[in-house]
């Protein structure tokens, strides 16, 4: 979620960023299963199925990527011990109502049209955000430099951390 929360920074602030990088970031597309559309949108009993469904659905998830090579020991631990924490599943439903509920084409806009340099990187197998989001975001800002890290998920800060630091590094060398 820190892409969006980047993004809508940058947004309404872009005199005070140099260049925008964004991970995997979320906005592009709107999470629109069923079950999440009534989750997101019932007060107390979407709130109780998040706190049902969410947790075994990021342990799934988790558990795909357990196996992959990572550069931050023990990270499936780390983030499974997330949900122990009583404010988290309610924390991630208070995004999709708020920041996750609609998209950031404004935000997006408003960025290329401040001129604001923008790298964007993507993990093609990534299965949280799909990569049909860089398509959307094409459409939104054409300017906006995007890089596919074949073999990565949505992990591919942790699992990938020397491309994605090359990639960075690349684009700010070019923009010096």
């Amino acid at each position: 979620m820190g892409g969006a929360i980047a993004s809508a920074f940058a947004a309404t602030q872009p005199e005070r960023i140099g260049q925008l990088v964004l991970l995997a970031p979320a906005g592009m597309e709107i999470v629109s299963g069923k079950l999440v559309r009534f989750i997101v949108g019932t007060p107390i009993i979407g709130d109780w199925l998040m706190l049902a469904f969410y947790p075994n659905e990021l342990r799934r998830g988790i558990q795909a990527e357990r196996k992959l090579p990572t550069h931050v020991p023990k990270i499936s631990d780390q983030q499974e011990r997330e949900l122990r924490h009583r404010g988290f599943v309610p924390a991630v439903l208070s995004s999709m109502r708020g920041l996750l509920g609609k998209s950031q084409q404004e935000e997006h806009n408003a960025i290329h049209h401040a001129g604001l340099p923008v790298l964007v990187i993507w993990g093609r197998n990534d299965t949280v955000i799909p990569l049909t989001a860089a398509d959307t975001l094409t459409s939104w800002s054409p300017t906006t430099v995007q890089v596919i890290v074949n073999n990565a998920g949505h992990g591919l800060p942790y699992t990938h951390p020397t491309q994605v630091l090359e990639i960075i590094r690349k684009a700010m060398s070019a923009q010096s």
